[in-house]
C-alpha cells in the first residue's frame, strides 16, 4: 500500500480530487471553490473511486468529530495481533493529535468478530448464537467508567473524560479481548449490527455530524451469514473448520474452488458477488454502511492480504504450520513472526468499494506502528465516493 498524500482541513471543508486526476477543487474559507487543473498523467493516488462512483466534499468541521470503532477478532489465533495492535497502538493518537485541523473531538470503541454460528451450533466456543451481539466491549480494569458509555470519550478540547489515565493505555487494555470467540468470523456482520441503532448498549457512539471510521484487525476472511445458517453445523470429513467460508465466499478462475490442493494467481480470484448463496453479499454491508446517518465514513482492513499482489497465489492444501497439518485448508497469503493469515476477498471488496476512503493492509507485520500511521492518514485524507 503506498502512502496516501496530506489533504488539508485547517480553514477549509475537504480537497476533492476529480477522479480522473485531472481537476482538483477545494473548498475555501468563504466557500467559494478554487479549481485546478493538472497534467492529465498526474493521476492522484488519494483520489481513485471505483467505476460509476464519484467524490463528493465533505464539511467535517474543525475540530472533526471522529467516531472510531475498532472490529478486533478475538478468534482463537488472534493472540500475537491483538498484543501488536495494543503496542502500537499509540502511533495511531500521535498521528490524529497532528491532524492538520487538530485533535479531533473523539469517540472510540471496540467490537469483537464473535456473532456465534447460527442456531444449529450448540457446543463450543460458537454455541451461543449471538456471540457477542455488536455490542461494544468493555474489559473490566481497563478504566473506562462504563457508566458514561461503552466507549473512550475524548473531547478535542480535553474536557471532561469518561475514563481514567492515558487513552493510549487504555485502549491497549481494551483491546486485548482475548482469543476465546467463535472461529467463525462474522467481521462485517458485528460492525453493522454495532452501528444498527438497534443495540441500545451502543446509543450513543455515532454522531450524525461525525466522521466515522472503522478498522477491521482480523486474520480471516468475513464468514458473516444469517442467525439460521446451516453452514457452520457439522465439521466436514478432511476440511480444516474455515475452509468452508472460503468455498462459498470466493470466486477464482469464474469458479468456487475446489475442496482439494489448488494454485491460481490471486489476480484470477475475487469474492463471489451472492455470497456463494451461503453467506450475506458484501454489497449489503457495502450500502448499509453509506447509508448510515453520518457525515462521511473511511474503512481500513489490517488483514490477510499479501505485500506483493502480482507475485501472489490463492492456494488451498496441507500447511505444514497448521495444528491440523492432515486437514485441507487455505494456505496463509502471507506470514510473520506475529502469525499467518488467509487471504481475505470479501474484506477486500468492502474496502474496494469506498475508493480512496478505503484500504486494505496486511496483519503480516512485526510492528503495527506504520499499519496505525495509515489508519490515521486515511482518516485525516478521506475523499468519500458516493
Amino acid at each position: 500500500m503506498q502512502p496516501r498524500g496530506k489533504t488539508i482541513l485547517a480553514c477549509v471543508a475537504l480537497v476533492w480530487f476529480g477522479c480522473d486526476g485531472r481537476q482538483a477543487m477545494r473548498v475555501t474559507r468563504d466557500g467559494g471553490v478554487a479549481i485546478s487543473t493538472r497534467d492529465a498523467g498526474q493521476t492522484l493516488s488519494a483520489a481513485q473511486c471505483p467505476p460509476g462512483k464519484t467524490p463528493r466534499v465533505v464539511d467535517l468541521g474543525t475540530p472533526v468529530k471522529l467516531d472510531l470503532l475498532f472490529m478486533i477478532d478475538d478468534s482463537p489465533s488472534m493472540q500475537e495481533e491483538q498484543a501488536n495492535l495494543a503496542r502500537n497502538f499509540p502511533r495511531l493518537i500521535d498521528a490524529l493529535k497532528n491532524m492538520p485541523s487538530g485533535p479531533p473531538d473523539l469517540h472510540l470503541g471496540v467490537v469483537s468478530s464473535d456473532m456465534g454460528a447460527g442456531t444449529l451450533v450448540t457446543s463450543g466456543p460458537c454455541a451461543d448464537s449471538l456471540g457477542q451481539g455488536g455490542v461494544l466491549q468493555v474489559r473490566d480494569g481497563c478504566g473506562l467508567d462504563v457508566k458514561n458509555g461503552r466507549f473512550l470519550i475524548a473531547p478535542a478540547d480535553g474536557s471532561t473524560s469518561n475514563f481514567q489515565g492515558d487513552i493510549s493505555e487504555v485502549f491497549a487494555c481494551m483491546a486485548k479481548l482475548g482469543t476465546v470467540g467463535c472461529g467463525f468470523e462474522h467481521q462485517l456482520q458485528s460492525v453493522r449490527m454495532a452501528l444498527s441503532g438497534f443495540v441500545s448498549a451502543n446509543n450513543g457512539f455515532l454522531r450524525s455530524d461525525g466522521h466515522l471510521a472503522v478498522v477491521y484487525i482480523t486474520d480471516e476472511d468475513d464468514c458473516s451469514a444469517t442467525a439460521n445458517s446451516t453452514m457452520y453445523e457439522s465439521p466436514v470429513s478432511g476440511q480444516d473448520s474455515s475452509l468452508r467460508c472460503s468455498l462459498a465466499g470466493h470466486l477464482c478462475n469464474g469458479s468456487s474452488p475446489p475442496a482439494a490442493i489448488f494454485s491460481t494467481p490471486l489476480a484470477n480470484c475475487v469474492a463471489a458477488p451472492d455470497g456463494g448463496g451461503k453467506l450475506i453479499p458484501v454489497q449489503t454491508y457495502i450500502d448499509e454502511m453509506m447509508r448510515l446517518r453520518t457525515q462521511s465514513v473511511s474503512v481500513s482492513v489490517i488483514g490477510g492480504w499479501p505485500a506483493d499482489v502480482a507475485t501472489a497465489n490463492y492456494e488451498i492444501g496441507y500447511s505444514s504450520t497448521s495444528a491440523s497439518s492432515d486437514l485441507l485448508t487455505s494456505i496463509p497469503i502471507c506470514k510473520s513472526a506475529n502469525g499467518s493469515a488467509a487471504v481475505e476477498l470479501r474484506m477486500k471488496q468492502f474496502v474496494d468499494a469506498f475508493g480512496s476512503a478505503g484500504t486494505i493492509i496486511s496483519i503480516c507485520q512485526d510492528d503495527f506502528s506504520n499499519a496505525m500511521a495509515q489508519v490515521g492518514e486515511i482518516i485525516d485524507t478521506t475523499v468519500e465516493c458516493q
